[in-house]
């Protein structure tokens, strides 16, 4: 596929022993609010290297190299939102991972999202819109999103990482326990993990993040 044709710009970079015939899983990450796409990027040599890596831009311009999923706000109960913004995101976002699992070879099945912070909120609202079109996800130092995106499936075991920091000063570890409790009520099997942290990822949630995935590779053979 064209790079022009893509909805959204992304960095690519593939699996070392991925081959036509054989494609290796997908994993697609998802920046925070104010970054970009070598942000995530960055963490990569700490990760399961069998992954081809797409690291996506958002597509809202804040400034040089800063974008965003939705815009955001704070208000004197910390981070805000309007539901509507989320989820005019959603489909776009939905519609942008169909390519690029078409693009790079994957299925749904081989697929995960790694997001952190805003992105971790998108990441959490496209697993609740379409179940189907992921594999699970790792929600790293984010908060949940609107009810209004989900589309009433059930995520049947779905496996689903959240990490968060204890001192997180910007979204607050409540708002990463709201989201576990969500998620598990909607029935994903989740995974969850608190660091004396602020908003951060630090060594020890890309530890957790890498044996995570690793067990995830682990159940596709």
């Amino acid at each position: 596929m064209d790079a022009h044709a893509f909805l959204l710009s992304h960095r690519f970079r593939p699996a070392p022993r991925s081959r036509p015939d054989d494609p290796a899983p997908l994993l697609i990450l998802l920046h925070g609010y104010g970054s970009n796409e070598d942000d995530l990027m960055s963490l990569t040599p700490y990760l399961d290297p069998r992954f081809n890596v797409v690291s996506a831009r958002a597509p809202l311009a804040l400034g040089a190299a800063s974008y965003a999923w939705f815009p955001l706000a704070w208000d004197e109960t910390g981070i805000a939102f309007e539901p509507r913004d989320v989820v005019a995101a959603v489909q776009p976002m939905v519609a942008f991972i169909e390519q690029v699992i078409t693009a790079y070879g994957a299925t749904p099945q081989r697929t995960l999202l790694l997001g952190f912070s805003q992105g971790a909120t998108m990441s959490a609202a496209v697993l609740l819109h379409r179940p189907a079109l992921i594999a699970g996800a790792a929600l790293l130092s984010g908060l949940a999103p609107p009810e209004e995106v989900a589309s009433g499936e059930a995520l049947n075991g779905k496996p689903v990482l959240i990490t968060h920091g204890l001192l997180d000063a910007v979204v607050p570890v409540q708002m990463g326990r709201a989201m576990r409790d969500g998620l598990i009520a909607r029935g994903a099997s989740v995974t969850y993990r608190e660091y004396p942290i602020g908003h951060q990822i630090d060594e020890r949630c890309l530890a957790d993040v890498d044996d995570w995935m690793t067990k995830w590779l682990a159940r596709l053979s």
